[in-house]
């Protein structure tokens, strides 16, 4: 993959279903990659970049990666993605 940022850092969004705001980010520490591929069934290096919907299973395979519970029923939970160099 090419990418102008050294490192990518993957967080989990949660937004106001009423809203839709932003409420509130939990990071996903480094060194998780592997984990977070197998999680999100990604097979090539491009899947990395984008952000995705998170269904219940997707979100208790994340708290459990983690080691943080952060489901709440009134948020939409995505996956993002953001670089840094």
């Amino acid at each position: 993959m090419t990418c102008r940022y050294s490192k990518l850092n993957h967080t989990i969004e949660a937004y106001d279903k009423k809203t839709e705001l932003l409420v509130f980010e939990v990071n996903i520490p480094d060194g998780n990659i592997e984990q977070l591929r197998k999680i999100m069934n990604w097979t090539k290096p491009e899947d990395e970049i984008y952000g995705y919907d998170l269904d219940s299973q997707k979100i208790t395979e994340l708290e459990n990666l983690i080691g943080t519970e952060f489901f709440d029923p009134q948020f939409d939970f995505q996956l993002g993605c953001y670089g840094s160099n």
